[in-house]
C-alpha cells in the first residue's frame, strides 16, 4: 500500500514539475499544457457477480491519465473483494485504454482494454475488457456505468468475473467527433450544402 502512495505521488509531481517547465516557443503551433488534457476517472461502486454476500463481491478503483483525442490512457489503483479465487491480496495495479466509439451530444460509448497486477495473489495477473455508458452532464463532470469482465490467472490457478459498476469522471468534455472540447487547437469546419 505505501508503495502505491509513493507511485501515484511521484506520477502527481512529475506531471506538475513538466507542466511548469519552460517550453520552447513554436510560432506556427501553440502547444496544450500537459495537465490540461488529464481526467480523473473513479468507480466508488461496482459489483461482481455471482454468488456471495455483497461485501464480499465489491470492488473499487480511481483511475488518472491522460486524453489524446478520443482515446483516455490511465493508471488504475483499485481494490477487489475476491479473496477466494484472488488469494490473500485485494490491491490491483492497472494500466488502461478507454476509446470513445461512439459519442450522441452528451452521451458517449466507451470501450476499455486494461492490463494489470494483483499484489500478494496467487492470480497475479489481471486482465480487463469493459463497456461504458457515459453522461457529460456538467462541464467537467460526468456519471457513467459500467459493466466489464475480468480475469485473474496465476501459475496454477486462474479466474474469471463479470462486474457492473457506477462511475465518476472529470475531464474535458468530448464533441460529437468524440475528441475533446478546448484543448487550444483550431478544429476543422465542415460546409453543409
Amino acid at each position: 500500500m505505501p508503495r502505491i502512495i509513493f507511485i501515484l505521488c511521484f506520477f502527481y509531481i512529475s506531471v506538475q514539475l513538466y507542466a511548469q517547465s519552460p517550453a520552447k516557443k513554436d510560432t506556427a503551433k501553440a502547444k496544450d499544457p500537459f495537465t490540461k488534457t488529464m481526467y480523473i476517472r473513479a468507480m466508488p461502486l461496482g459489483i461482481y457477480t455471482g454468488a456471495g454476500y455483497p461485501q464480499n463481491r465489491i470492488t473499487q478503483n480511481i483511475e488518472v491519465g491522460k486524453s489524446f483525442g478520443m482515446i483516455d490512457a490511465g493508471l488504475t489503483y483499485g481494490k477487489t473483494a475476491i479473496k477466494d479465487t484472488s488469494g490473500d491480496g485485494t490491491n490491483y495495479l492497472e494500466a488502461k485504454v478507454t476509446m470513445d466509439v461512439c459519442q450522441y451530444g452528451i452521451f458517449s460509448n466507451e470501450m476499455t482494454i486494461g492490463a494489470g497486477g494483483v499484489f500478494n495473489s496467487k492470480n497475479y495477473l489481471m486482465l480487463e475488457i469493459s463497456y461504458t455508458i457515459y453522461g457529460q452532464f456538467w462541464k467537467r463532470c460526468g456519471v457513467g456505468i459500467v459493466t466489464g469482465y475480468y480475469d485473474f490467472s496465476g501459475n496454477t490457478t486462474d479466474a474469471s468475473h463479470n462486474m457492473f459498476g457506477l462511475y465518476l469522471r472529470y475531464g474535458l468534455i468530448r464533441p460529437e467527433n468524440g475528441g475533446l472540447i478546448n484543448i487550444g487547437r483550431m478544429t476543422r469546419t465542415h460546409l453543409h450544402r
